[in-house]
């Protein structure tokens, strides 16, 4: 185990044979008052405080710092998944603990075990992530995360607890095959994981490709010929970056897995115009133009141009409104009005066709019409 010793550690204790394990081989190499044990009693199970109370006797035994966080919630009201929640909360009491002292890093003791189980499940569920399996250095809230047991086998830290005659707790949540993780873990065989660690960083080596293609392309403009000319894969990690980049990432994360590929498929196209509206989120193909826009900036205007206010005279340039008739009104609405308005004796979209006008650009440009005539009264070139 590869560590620091000049470093402050808050260490995930769950009194659980791994981080029992981590911290038992952490003490033989830092300064006991350079850790913080931090253990979390979720009161979920019955016998959580079996596990509390192996913590501090561990803690007792070897003079060890320990934090504890008694949690107290109703669990029939608890309207999120409870992992999710007990990660968070979980982690963020680590980092209080971390920050209160000036320590350095958290220590989370996740082993080889659960890094392939993290790994399978991501094969399973079909997704793209920035990496597969887990990391051993990571940030949570802008504080460092270190995995400092991945190298090891579920089997090697309990034949070294064995060996120690170390007591540890054992969650009985673990055995419920109806968590996919469990299920997974019930039937992996720790003499394939060389086989699939090679496979892991394959993969993981493949992602580093794309992230460095990626983040070359991710500040130039996207056109259709950039999807083009590259593969599904990376068509599907561009896109998710490049919308993460332009701030639209919380809006991708609670999508379906198949939410870029159909945005990918429609883009793709040979229609020359498409939009797709999503949340905030406005994605224009303007024949081989992409453009990805926040819905609050492309302002919709439709009405009697002197019921125009200030900042919507600016928008449209309008400096001065003598010479216009009372029923005369403008609008950028041009998909609204397209086959009912007339310019130069045409219908709007005949015009806009032959002139092969951006469909992007139309917004922008206003139209100014009489409403009883339908004709146009600018010049739209």
């Amino acid at each position: 185990m590869k560590i620091c010793n000049k470093k402050k550690y808050v260490v995930g204790l769950s009194g659980g044979p791994d981080s029992i394990f981590l911290l038992d081989n952490l003490i033989k190499k830092v300064k006991k008052e350079k850790i913080i044990a931090c253990h979390v009693n979720y009161n979920f199970r019955k016998d959580s405080n079996v596990d509390q109370k192996i913590c501090e006797d561990y803690c007792k035994k070897n003079n060890i710092d320990l934090r504890t966080k008694v949690v107290d919630v109703s669990y029939d009201n608890l309207k999120q998944n409870f992992e999710a929640w007990a990660r968070e909360l979980r982690y963020d009491f680590f980092v209080e603990v971390l920050k209160e002292n000036q320590f350095d890093k958290i220590l989370i003791a996740h082993n080889m075990n659960d890094d392939i189980e993290t790994y399978i499940m991501q094969v399973e569920k079909k997704i793209l992530p920035k990496y597969y399996g887990l990391k051993k250095q990571t940030t949570y809230k802008n504080c460092i995360v270190y995995r400092p047991i991945l190298e090891f086998k579920k089997s090697e830290i309990l034949e070294y607890l064995r060996r120690n005659n170390i007591h540890y707790a054992v969650d009985s949540t673990n055995l419920d095959i109806k968590y996919t993780r469990n299920k997974i873990r019930s039937t992996i065989d720790e003499n394939a994981f060389e086989e699939i660690l090679i496979k892991k960083n394959v993969e993981n080596k493949k992602i580093n490709q794309y992230t460095n293609k990626i983040n070359k392309l991710i500040t130039e403009k996207i056109t259709k010929k950039t999807l083009l000319n590259n593969t599904g894969e990376f068509n599907e990690r561009f896109l998710f970056s490049y919308l993460e980049n332009k701030g639209f990432g919380e809006l991708i994360y609670s999508r379906k897995k198949n939410f870029l590929k159909e945005i990918l498929k429609q883009l793709k196209s040979e229609k020359s115009y498409v939009k797709i509206a999503i949340g905030n989120l406005l994605i224009i193909k303007d024949r081989e133009n992409l453009y990805f826009e926040n819905i609050k900036n492309m302002r919709i205007i439709d009405k009697n141009i002197f019921d125009l206010d200030e900042e919507e005279k600016r928008f449209f340039k309008l400096n001065d409104l003598k010479g216009f008739e009372k029923d005369t009104f403008i609008t950028n609405n041009w998909e609204k009005y397209r086959s009912q308005l007339i310019y130069k004796n045409k219908k709007l979209s005949d015009f806009y066709k032959k002139n092969k006008i951006s469909y992007f650009d139309r917004f922008s440009t206003p139209i100014i019409y009489n409403k009883t005539s339908k004709n146009i009264l600018n010049n739209l070139l």
